[in-house]
């Protein structure tokens, strides 16, 4: 006699699952392929505007001599790169502030 229980509602668990990923695959897949996109193009994208700001500092420093300006220079690039790659966010809280804002009137 064995003292092995074997649950009768595990078997149709795993196959129920199996069944429902090979169904859904695609989705799931294409799910996955979004989310590794859209981290490599932003990741890609950093990469670049870092490279923008560096490359920035560099001519500053070469053609100026001055640390402080290159400094800047380069400060202010890396608030345009920023701007370049977040504006659409910085566009929508700016509409949620305008309509969500208090309209008190101080007098």
């Amino acid at each position: 006699m064995s003292t092995y229980k074997r649950s009768s509602g595990k078997g149709w668990l795993i196959a129920l699952l199996v069944v429902g990923a090979l169904f859904f695959a695609p989705e799931i897949l294409s799910g996955l392929g979004f989310a590794v996109g859209s981290v490599l193009e932003f990741s890609i994208s950093l990469l670049i505007g870092f490279a923008v700001v560096g490359l920035v500092f560099f001519v500053v420093m070469t053609v100026f001599g001055s640390v402080l300006l290159g400094l800047a220079a380069g400060f202010i690039a890396l608030i345009f790169t920023g701007i370049g790659m977040f504006w659409p966010l910085i566009v929508c809280l700016l509409i949620l502030y305008f309509v969500f804002r208090d309209r008190r009137k101080t007098v």
